[in-house]
């Protein structure tokens, strides 16, 4: 190999790690927001069921919210009880306290459970109040 040959591939080789590098030392990418989850959304002011709705919309909403564009969770339920009650947890008048919590601590079907450092014992208490004053 001649000796500028040698040179362009050392330069080439040089440019080539440095931009590895650049690319690397970036930060990584934001995480999704509709997958993110904070307990910003649910501090501890207001009412029991002012909580239990922010607890609803935090961590809920995304599979129970209203109409089933984008909410799997009320697909599921409509499907299930084909309009003999709401699909919608918002809409129903059925669901207890102990049924809630049994759902969220548990899960069901395709429905993950919700653990403690998730959803802690007061919200969970406070979801139970605002689904069952509505």
């Amino acid at each position: 190999m001649s000796t500028q040959a040698l040179r362009l591939a050392t330069i080439g080789a040089a440019c080539f790690a440095s931009a590895c590098g650049a690319a690397l030392a970036q930060e990584p990418p934001a995480p999704i927001a509709a997958w993110s989850r904070t307990t910003a959304a649910v501090e501890d002011r207001g009412s029991a069921v002012e909580r239990g709705a922010a607890v609803f919309n935090n961590w809920c909403s995304a599979c129970h919210a209203r109409g089933t564009q984008n909410a799997p969770g009320t697909t599921s339920l409509q499907f299930k009880y084909q309009g003999s009650v709401p699909a919608a947890l918002e809409d129903r008048r059925d669901l207890t306290p102990e049924v809630v919590k049994t759902f969220v601590r548990n899960g069901v079907a395709t429905m993950a459970p919700f653990r403690k450092t998730e959803v802690s014992d007061a919200d969970l208490e406070a979801l139970a109040a605002y689904l069952m004053q509505r």
